[in-house]
């Protein structure tokens, strides 16, 4: 129980001194790192309400019974002294554990607990919890199990209610009004005549969220004899059309825009259409236009396959040559699990190149690119336009040319990975990619790697960065990264981000040639939108050679 005693109210004075009394077992030094009250705050009574709360929480978290924090407030000249009484209360070791309606070896290796531990209400809960999950993943939808806490007797009593286990009858899908409801029903990985599985339900909750156009997702569970129930799936539609955009802006100027068109129902059956063109210049009047789309068939054959063409044509405009290049990919994907997805694509790519002075690149290197590549997409992020947490892994290894054909040759092999961490309520975010393009005969110099700019290394031109040259483009076949950013929250939707860009391009892993190694930092604002956040940098170039550079753009360079 919780009592608090204040006889006064206090504005806008700060909290002189925090201390603590009757804390036998638990240092002041922990405490104070569970309550928001510190010394040099602001007083607010509502704090000290929350602090008892963490205090009693924390004590349940250790095995105690009975706790009460007893807070008192004395203004003194200075400032306001809080001081918490604790009553610590009962802390007993269990010494009986009772398990009632199955047998001890059943739910063994669910027991986190055992005689001799301390009664921990949350790991009590936990256990509760795990013990109906396993029975319901086991043919038993409406098991449950609830403890019964004796402290004072030191027992523990675990009471395991299986209920009936229930075979699937029927499957029915409830509120949709424009969708098929085949496209709902291949997403639910439970079939008729099975077993219940709680498991294969939540998958399919799941599964229907991803469509993306379906906002909720409840589920009935209703019986309809002794051992057979059927299972109401009641969902609601959102609009299936999605239009995004992006802009983008540096120094010297150059400027960026995007948008994309996405169709996540077309004709009612699930498949998948998008089209996203975009549009860039420069200050030389050098520009860059290109038109790609996707069109995806979900669930091919029972494998679940994903197959999508995605046909683009790209044009550049550039002061020394000119170049056009069109193509298609046809790629089969799978999700091997919730976040694992598996791609193998097949790209057909055709450039044209048109040189407007000298003879800069034989023509041998121009023409068709074929190729198969292999690509692994490890995904645990939060949150897709703006992750405080998780891990963004793709390994990916490419071979063109050989029996493909073509006139580029080469096996490239390449991984990228990203880490979010959320750190005292800020996100620490880091990328890292590597690359390297081995050729087995010619490779041409748009199959390269290039580094500079507001997406790699932040304070350097665009493609300023490598051993090769064509016009004033610079290429390699080696390629290492590095970002990091620590993205500090504000209010109002506000953010402020310190960075540092390092990277290195050559045709070799070679460190000696420091020449290639570069890096910039710099620093940026932040304004987070409903679609992703504005970012404004300014990047610094760490060796002085060129100036440093303002960027301007929708959305996290990773």
């Amino acid at each position: 129980m919780i009592v608090l005693l204040i006889p006064i109210l206090i504005f806008n004075t700060p909290v002189k001194k925090v201390g603590f009394t009757g804390n036998k077992t638990v240092s002041s030094r922990t405490l104070r790192h569970h309550i928001f009250t510190q010394k040099g705050s602001e007083y607010n009574e509502l704090n000290i309400t929350y602090d008892c709360n963490e205090i009693t929480t924390y004590y349940e978290t250790q095995g105690f019974f009975y706790t009460e924090i007893s807070p008192s407030v004395i203004a003194e000249e200075k400032g306001i002294k809080v001081t918490y009484a604790i009553t610590e209360g009962l802390r007993k070791e269990i010494e009986i554990l009772v398990i009632n309606g199955t047998t001890r070896d059943s739910i063994g290796h669910l027991l986190r607990i055992k005689e001799g531990d301390f009664f921990i209400q949350s790991l009590i809960r936990s256990i509760e919890d795990s013990i109906e999950t396993f029975f319901q993943n086991r043919g038993f939808p409406f098991a449950s199990v609830k403890s019964f806490v004796l402290p004072d007797s030191a027992i523990l009593m675990i009471n395991v209610d299986k209920g009936t286990s229930y075979y699937i009858r029927d499957i029915t899908i409830q509120g949709l009004t424009i969708c098929n409801p085949r496209v709902i029903h291949r997403e639910i990985e439970i079939k008729k005549g099975a077993l219940f599985v709680k498991r294969d339900l939540i998958k399919s909750q799941q599964n229907i969220y991803s469509l993306g156009f379906i906002s909720t997702v409840d589920v009935e569970l209703n019986k309809h004899s002794d051992d057979t129930l059927d299972i109401v799936f009641n969902v609601r539609e959102l609009k299936s059309r999605i239009l995004n955009f992006g802009i983008g802006l540096s120094t010297p100027l150059d400027f960026l825009f995007s948008f994309g068109i996405e169709e996540l129902n077309l004709f009612n059956i699930g498949h998948r259409f998008q089209i996203r063109p975009s549009f860039q210049i420069n200050i030389d009047q050098e520009w860059t236009a290109k038109f790609e789309s996707r069109y995806a068939i979900p669930h091919i054959t029972d494998l679940r396959l994903t197959i999508s063409i995605l046909p683009f044509i790209w044009y550049e405009h550039l002061t020394d040559y000119n170049l056009q290049t069109r193509g298609n990919e046809l790629r089969v994907s799978k999700l091997l699990t919730n976040n694992i997805l598996m791609n193998i694509a097949n790209r057909y790519k055709h450039v044209e190149l048109d040189q407007k002075t000298g003879n800069l690149v034989d023509d041998s290197v121009t023409g068709i690119t074929n190729s198969l590549t292999g690509q692994l997409v490890i995904d645990s992020r939060d949150d897709f336009f703006n992750p405080y947490k998780g891990m963004y892994i793709v390994p990916a290894i490419e071979f063109a040319g050989g029996p493909f054909g073509g006139k580029n040759d080469f096996i490239r092999g390449e991984i990228e990975t990203r880490l979010f961490l959320f750190i005292l309520g800020n996100t620490i975010a880091q990328r890292v990619r590597v690359g390297y393009i081995h050729p087995l005969n010619g490779v041409a110099f748009y199959e390269l790697y290039f580094l500079g700019g507001q997406y790699s290394i932040r304070g350097y031109p665009e493609r300023s960065l490598g051993p090769q040259v064509y016009s004033e483009d610079h290429y390699g076949r080696a390629l290492a990264n590095y970002n990091i950013e620590c993205r500090f929250h504000l209010p109002l939707n506000f953010g402020l981000v310190g960075f540092f860009d390092c990277g290195y391009i050559n045709n070799e892993f070679n460190l000696d040639e420091s020449e290639f190694l570069k890096a910039g930092a710099g620093a940026g604002l932040r304004y987070y939108t409903p679609i992703g956040p504005a970012r404004l940098d300014i990047g610094f170039p760490l060796d002085g050679e060129y100036d440093p550079a303002l960027y301007f753009g929708i959305y996290h360079i990773f």
